[in-house]
């Protein structure tokens, strides 16, 4: 199908047509993708999909999301999404996987309805929906998503009414977004939903705070309350004062109950640099200027902007300290010393399409201790989740002085990490002194008793999920039941 719909698009007649062609050789492209990945799944159940397993802490549908994730440079949870609306589609939804792999829907579309017709549990309400939207959904490509949404939710009442995603519980869907810019200003921005007394509670104390400052402070009044949000993450009880008068009773500011880990140049901490952020100093040459700053788990600061918040607070600097031709620890557990050099050259978690910040990651033996010495080349940054896999789930990985990493699949794909600190940091990558030992992999011990185990199977779980969503619509049900009046 795919291959016939390339052919199409490149003989389109215009642009135009070529646009169109094309968006459905991509919708095309992207349910091949899925059903790939829910073949991996397959194989894998195949392989070994034993009740064992899925009792694990890590379990079949985890270790199938890492090789579709590391395929694909994507996170676990990422993967774990694609093959959840592949599986749906092969086994929930086949009418909308013929029309989602003859490219005629977007995979924005089919993701919105999987979401909504995933309280369906009688198997035959779900065979009419799924025929009822087959037919119809090709032609609501332009329409909006509340639209779209309503459409979706007339056949889903239509035959399965306590399977609506009930709008009215906006509050099951609270959160807080926190998006760091990638531009390296050093900025984030803040989106969320909260209860509407949470909301007010929140806007009360953020005036309050902006308050707590004297007359002459240069900020605005939206500065302010974005400053003291801050003050609230770090635990403060009032907004320090941005006056600079030496005698200004406001200026003081509670200490922080929170550390960020920052890793920074040693130039980025100078005077000068703060001074640029005031304006008081025009910025150095570009071959001069200190590389941005890197928040573990975040985004860049520009140097000036590090260099004000040593300047300002009670900042603590560690020097970090490159290993060099360094010997091997005698022991399991690395030095502090050793354990930040690690974390800071890795950044995050060291396995393909794996995020997460290296401060809160298990330092791992790429050759198990003691059979691979504890050593800067020998170690990296796993998360947990990651490091359970690598254990137990067949993964291979070689590790090189430099800190870089090649996985080997357990089905033998090849993948290369690098150190995070890499572009910014070059000179955490020189080469460390290298791993005296051999790979004894293969002599490992089987480990499986080891492994943590689930109280309750991931099966379980999301059945539970659906069945307490589908009982907030009982009270809904119920009212439409009701005979009419006489």
């Amino acid at each position: 199908m795919v291959d016939k719909l390339v052919a199409a698009a490149r003989g389109a007649g215009g642009p135009a047509a070529g646009v169109g062609a094309w968006a459905r050789v991509e919708n095309a492209a992207a349910a091949r993708r899925l059903w790939a990945s829910a073949q991996v799944l397959e194989a894998a159940y195949a392989a070994d999909g034993s009740a064992e397993r899925e009792q694990w802490c890590v379990d079949n549908w985890d270790a199938v999301c890492a090789e579709i994730g590391a395929a694909q440079n994507v996170s676990l949870g990422v993967a774990s999404h694609q093959l959840l609306v592949a599986i749906t589609l092969r086994e929930r939804l086949p009418r909308i996987g013929e029309v989602f792999a003859a490219g005629l829907v977007s995979l924005r579309l089919v993701n919105t309805i999987v979401f909504r017709t995933g309280l369906i549990k009688d198997p035959g309400a779900l065979a009419k929906v799924d025929a009822e939207l087959a037919a119809a959904v090709a032609g609501w490509g332009s329409w909006s998503v509340a639209r779209t949404e309503t459409a979706i939710d007339y056949w889903v009442d239509r035959f399965d009414l306590a399977a609506l995603r009930r709008v009215q519980e906006r509050g099951r869907d609270r959160c807080v977004d926190i998006v760091v810019a990638r531009d390296g200003s050093g900025t984030c921005s803040l989106s969320g939903s909260l209860f509407a007394q949470d909301g007010e509670a929140l806007d009360q104390r953020l005036e309050a705070l902006a308050a707590t400052v004297c007359a002459a402070d240069p900020r605005t009044g939206d500065q302010r309350r974005a400053d003291a949000i801050a003050a609230l993450a770090h635990g403060a009880d009032r907004l320090a004062c941005g006056c600079g008068a030496p005698d200004c009773e406001a200026a003081a500011a509670t200490p922080s109950t929170v550390v960020v880990h920052v890793i920074a140049e040693e130039k980025a901490l100078s005077e000068e640099a703060a001074a640029v952020l005031d304006g008081e100093h025009q910025p150095a040459p570009a071959t001069t200027q200190a590389a941005p700053a890197v928040i573990l788990g975040g985004g860049l600061l520009p140097a000036p902007v590090v260099a004000a918040a040593v300047a300002g607070a009670a900042v603590k600097v560690q020097p970090m300290v490159h290993p060099g031709a360094a010997p091997p620890q005698q022991r399991y557990i690395p030095t502090a010393v050793l354990a930040w050099f690690v974390r800071a050259r890795d950044l995050t978690c060291r396995f393909p399409g794996c995020d997460v910040a290296a401060h809160v990651c298990d330092i791992d033996h790429t050759i198990p201790y003691p059979h691979g010495p504890t050593q800067a080349a020998n170690l990296k940054c796993l998360c947990r989740k990651h490091h359970l896999l690598k254990t137990f789930w067949g993964w291979r990985d070689q590790q090189s002085p430099d800190g870089t990493v090649e996985w080997i699949s357990p089905s033998g794909q090849t993948y290369i990490t690098h150190p995070g600190s890499r572009l910014l940091f070059p000179s955490l990558c020189r080469p460390t002194a290298p791993v005296a030992a051999t790979d004894i992999r293969d002599a490992r011990p089987s480990r499986g008793l080891m492994m943590p185990r689930r109280t309750t199977t991931r099966a379980h779980d999301r059945a539970a999920r659906i069945d307490a969503e589908r009982e907030l619509n009982d009270a809904h049900v119920a009212e439409r039941n009701q005979p009419p009046p006489f």
